[in-house]
């Protein structure tokens, strides 16, 4: 009997953590056999001077284990099912698919979702996160030398950016078209489209060009610059787009009305009109200001007047279709090589430089 008893026990095969499907947590459930513990220079070693976990199985009718490791643990218990089930002759049961982590419960993807969130998760550096990543480590409060963040003295990490919400990229742009989809253009969009067409007199397209710029261009994220002007339908070569608008000043005080937005952090958007006017669309602007340089442009702006009053217009230079960013070649003067501004338009032909 002890013979049979003894070939069951060795005919018993134990499935280690490290060889099945939970290879993941073998480091945190130990060993399965005398013949699976490493050697001491294992970088997976326990050493029982550091914090860890200590597992006891006990049972009504006096049977206690207690070990280091719940595979150890565990294979207290099944050995003593096993010599139990010897003894009185009973069949064998298949208690080798059982392990400590599927005992646990480790092993199913809710509770490793749910045990990568803990508090402390991050210090399992030889654990492999599936669902929550811990690989930046949050950063310690600073110190405030009054003892009280409210009595500190508050400055901007960033320069304040008023626009900032309109290169979110949350706001999806329009849907790109070509010429194969000049049909799906809905037909008041084709009247409005007239307006503002070459066919009409000046005054009369400008007039109408402030109510229905509006459902032509919008601003969007952007390529080349942080956020853009871009086309909502098609444009025809020659249509009026939009007006660069704002506040017209004196040449003369641009230089100060620029060096105040710096100091504030503001970004400055100004237009020359002639040698001694400028539109200055920082504060009270409109959409325009956010058009973009391109050295391959699609637009052009000129100087158009109106009722004795000089206006700048954005014209369509080629036919502009739904989804393209407007852009327009800004023409600065050429300034040496420690005044260069890089030029961001990705073109074939691109200067490299604005100025």
């Amino acid at each position: 009997m002890q013979n049979n008893s003894s070939l069951q026990r060795k005919m018993h095969t134990w499935i280690s953590a490290r060889h099945g499907d939970l290879a993941d947590w073998s480091p945190y459930s130990g060993f399965s056999s005398e013949e699976d513990v490493p050697a001491m220079k294992h970088k997976h070693k326990t050493y029982l001077n550091q914090p860890h976990l200590r597992f006891e199985i006990t049972s009504d009718d006096g049977f206690s284990v207690k070990a280091n490791s719940i595979e150890v643990a565990w294979r207290a218990v099944i050995d003593g099912v096993l010599e139990a089930r010897a003894g009185f002759h009973l069949k064998q049961l298949p208690l080798g698919v059982m392990n400590g982590p599927r005992v646990l419960g480790v092993v199913h993807d809710a509770v490793i979702f749910l045990l990568e969130q803990l508090q402390g998760a991050a210090s399992c550096t030889r654990h492999r996160f599936r669902f929550h990543r811990c690989d930046d480590i949050e950063e310690a409060l600073p110190l405030n030398p009054s003892g009280c963040a409210r009595a500190e003295v508050y400055t901007r990490k960033t320069t304040f950016d008023m626009f900032n919400f309109l290169a979110s990229q949350h706001r999806q742009l329009p849907d790109m078209s070509g010429p194969c989809d000049e049909e799906d253009d809905e037909f008041p969009l084709k009247a409005s489209r007239r307006a503002t067409s070459s066919e009409l007199p000046m005054a009369m397209r400008f007039r109408h060009l402030e109510k229905l710029s509006k459902e032509a261009v919008g601003v969007y994220r952007s390529r080349i610059h942080g956020r853009g002007l871009f086309c909502k339908r098609n444009i025809e070569v020659g249509e009026m787009v939009i007006e660069y608008a704002g506040t017209v000043i004196r040449a003369v005080l641009t230089d100060k009305r620029e060096k105040y937005y710096d100091s504030k952090g503001i970004g400055c958007y100004m237009f020359r009109i002639d040698d001694f006017d400028v539109v200055d669309a920082t504060m009270q602007g409109n959409a325009a200001r956010f058009i973009n340089h391109s050295c391959e442009p699609n637009c052009y702006s000129r100087v158009i007047n109106v009722d004795g009053r000089k206006h700048i217009v954005i014209f369509a230079l080629r036919k502009i279709y739904r989804g393209e960013e407007l852009t327009y070649d800004y023409k600065f003067p050429i300034e040496d090589e420690s005044n260069k501004l890089q030029c961001n338009c990705g073109m074939r032909r691109c200067r490299r430089y604005l100025n």
